[in-house]
């Protein structure tokens, strides 16, 4: 009897694994709704001499998967700075900010790289959006305030991403985009 169940049991064990493995699919598939929230570190952004106004820059972005290897969507990121001087009794105060919002896309490289690993995705892409930068000054009794230094921002990254279950990751993207050399955070997928 007991040799009966250790081996039905095995048995089940043996075909659960077996089932498991058949359903594993890729990381990244055609159609995928890819979310990351995060922030980044390393702001080429400001000049030296400023402190930053928030210790780092929050991001979000959003990809859809149009093939296997290829997600397009859009991003979202903020930064800002702050610099006070004080020269012949007098205090000069300076403060930016600077929203990017843009189109990203990327190309998924677990094939051409030949990963098996489910829960691992890398990729490399780019970025093309828009920066809208705000600046305030103050001097003595003086203040000034308006946009300036707006323009486009280009960026490229490469990134990975590791899924600790189907639908929740953690991710890191590094290059020059959206207002950060590194980008750091949580990945989902919808």
């Amino acid at each position: 009897m007991k040799k009966r169940f250790l081996l039905l049991l095995l048995f089940g064990a043996i075909s659960s694994v077996t089932y498991a493995q058949q359903q594993t699919t890729a990381v990244y598939n055609k159609g995928d709704n890819l979310l990351n929230i995060g922030i980044g570190l390393g702001s080429p952004f400001f000049g030296s001499g400023y402190s930053s106004s928030l210790p780092v820059n929050p991001t979000i972005s959003y990809e859809k998967g149009i093939t296997d290897e290829i997600s397009v969507g859009g991003q979202l990121s903020y930064a800002s700075s702050k610099a006070s001087f004080s020269y012949f009794g007098s205090g000069y105060s300076f403060k930016e900010s600077a929203l990017y919002i843009g189109a990203r896309g990327s190309y998924h490289l677990n094939d051409a790289l030949d990963i098996d690993d489910n829960r691992v995705d890398v990729y490399g892409g780019a970025s093309l959006g828009y920066v809208i930068v705000h600046v305030s000054a103050t001097e003595g009794p003086y203040s000034s305030s308006g946009s300036a230094g707006s323009a486009i921002g280009l960026g490229a990254f490469a990134g990975g991403k590791y899924f600790f279950n189907p639908k929740t990751g953690i991710y890191a993207e590094l290059g020059y985009q959206s207002l950060s050399f590194l980008n750091i955070g949580v990945a989902f997928k919808l």
